[in-house]
């Protein structure tokens, strides 16, 4: 159709579609926009029925306000109507961070009318149908343009009344002409229609809430015994290392002391002033000396310096041969055919060489064991 070309025409308050009027000016129908008398063209082979303005020129929403108004005779007439399902969920996030949630939906389901109001102003907004049922009122919007209403549905949605919107404004000539399509997409098509505002599901979100505010408040409890236990082990772990701290600065000064006490009487010769070949060649004699005591005389077993590379008795806490601070002991095993690989490991080791530039001067040799 064209956009002179309205699909529905007014008379005595009831909406007709041209083919069930007489044709021309005795249709006796009114434009439902602008009420200006309207001319029936429903004798045509090429295209829809319709109705046009008397005059030449039109108004811009007779077709909307039709479609708006037959729709709102339907649902009159047949005094039912398929309210849209619903699906939300309420979220409750507790004091400690976690989030709770439920879904909300309920099924699409038919009310039955026990009456309808049609254009039913509310304040200074205009239900198209106001519906009562069992006690409950509920308001009906029609859609029939693809203008949003965002300002309307929230001042709709602050109202204390359940409210729905049928939008209607996809609908083509043809389906608005048929009378049977255009009952259904009125009265039980669930896809095009929604809620503005549900009171029951509003009442199903604030029990909900509730639920997820137990939850919360149990799953508090429980994080705040957790995260007691937590810091209570946290401040235990702090106190036994500092203990632990302590115990080895007692036992490193013990220590110092003994290798003081074992240095005073340490008589073996070491050369600090040989040429770095020399010095190299010392250090690397130490190194396998204490690597080879490890096999014969420790199970395989010796604790490296990370700083001078000699190997200290299994079990030992500090370096016995030089006072690094850089010193710390690693584990170590050693294969009992060691001695047959020795030399050709120390040939491609930087061991000695690491060992010299970190601990240039050892404090006792490895012959103290």
């Amino acid at each position: 159709m064209s956009d002179s070309a309205i699909p529905l025409g007014e008379r005595d308050g009831q909406m007709y579609r041209a083919y069930e009027v007489e044709n021309g000016l005795r249709c006796g129908c009114v434009c439902p926009g602008c009420r200006q008398p309207l001319v029936a063209a429903n004798q045509g082979q090429k295209r829809f029925p319709y109705f046009r303005h008397e005059e030449l020129e039109g108004c811009a929403n007779g077709r909307a306000e039709g479609v708006r108004r037959a729709a709102v005779q339907v649902i009159a007439q047949k005094g039912k109507l398929l309210l849209p399902g619903f699906s939300d969920a309420a979220t409750f996030v507790a004091e400690s961070g976690r989030v709770f949630t439920r879904d909300i939906c309920f099924d699409p389901v038919a009310v039955q009318a026990d009456e309808v109001e049609r254009f039913v102003d509310l304040d200074d907004l205009r239900a198209h149908a106001l519906i009562l049922s069992k006690g409950r009122q509920l308001v009906v919007r029609i859609k029939v343009t693809a203008r949003q209403e965002h300002e309307r549905n929230k001042r709709l949605r602050a109202m204390n009344l359940s409210s729905i919107e049928i939008d209607l404004h996809h609908l083509s000539d043809a389906e608005i002409n048929d009378a049977v399509i255009f009952e259904q997409a009125v009265l039980c098509d669930p896809v095009n229609r929604k809620w503005i505002r549900s009171l029951r599901g509003d009442l199903l979100t604030q029990r909900a809430l509730a639920a997820l505010e137990l939850d919360a408040a149990k799953a508090d409890q429980e994080w705040a015994l957790a995260e007691a236990e937590r810091l209570a082990a946290e401040e235990a772990s702090v106190r036994e290392e500092e203990a632990h701290r302590k115990q080895m600065v007692e036992a490193l000064l013990a220590h110092r002391a003994t290798q003081r006490a074992m240095a005073a009487n340490y008589t073996a010769c070491w050369s600090p002033e040989l040429d770095s070949v020399g010095a190299l060649k010392q250090r690397e004699g130490a190194i396998v000396t204490t690597m080879l005591k490890a096999v014969r005389e420790w199970d395989g077993r010796g604790a490296e310096c990370t700083a001078c590379r000699l190997v200290n008795p299994p079990g030992s806490s500090f370096c016995f041969y030089c006072s690094s601070d850089k010193s710390q002991l690693r584990a170590m095993h050693y294969a009992p055919d060691l001695g047959k690989t020795i030399v050709t490991r120390m040939r491609c080791s930087a061991a000695p060489a690491q060992s010299l530039s970190t601990v240039p001067t050892l404090l006792l040799g490895p012959d103290i064991f």
